[in-house]
């Protein structure tokens, strides 16, 4: 609905719901779309937890910031992330990517499932 390639995406800021099935569901998901390790994913909710309602406003909020600052935060608590999944997972530290393009994703009980797509503006 974007009008963008997956190509146009610069980071992932993921769901990461920690259920083990609905990682994997998510993981491919990823992967089927962008390639294996082809994009930065992180997911700011594990540095607060799922905060329930407001997590996808915090991670809209953190993708806003990381537009604006050039900077995708990190991941916590994982230290040797599947390999099966097949992410570039941001972890240990902030990775300065400037990215013009965030996509975050948000799921939720009873089948609610969105994405938001946020550009930087163009500068002038």
């Amino acid at each position: 609905d974007a009008g963008l390639r997956a190509s146009d995406v610069d980071v992932v800021f993921a769901d990461a719901a920690g259920v083990p099935e609905d990682d994997d569901a998510e993981a491919r998901a990823l992967r089927s779309v962008f390639g294996a390790r082809a994009v930065p994913v992180t997911a700011p909710k594990t540095l607060t937890g799922r905060l329930y309602g407001g997590g996808a406003a915090l991670d809209v909020a953190t993708a806003a910031l990381a537009l604006h600052y050039g900077v995708v935060p990190p991941m916590t608590g994982t230290t040797k992330p599947a390999p099966e999944y097949g992410l570039d997972l941001v972890l240990r530290r902030p990775r300065e990517t400037r990215p013009r393009t965030a996509l975050v994703l948000a799921r939720g009980y009873g089948g609610f499932t969105a994405a938001l797509v946020l550009r930087r503006p163009r500068e002038e």
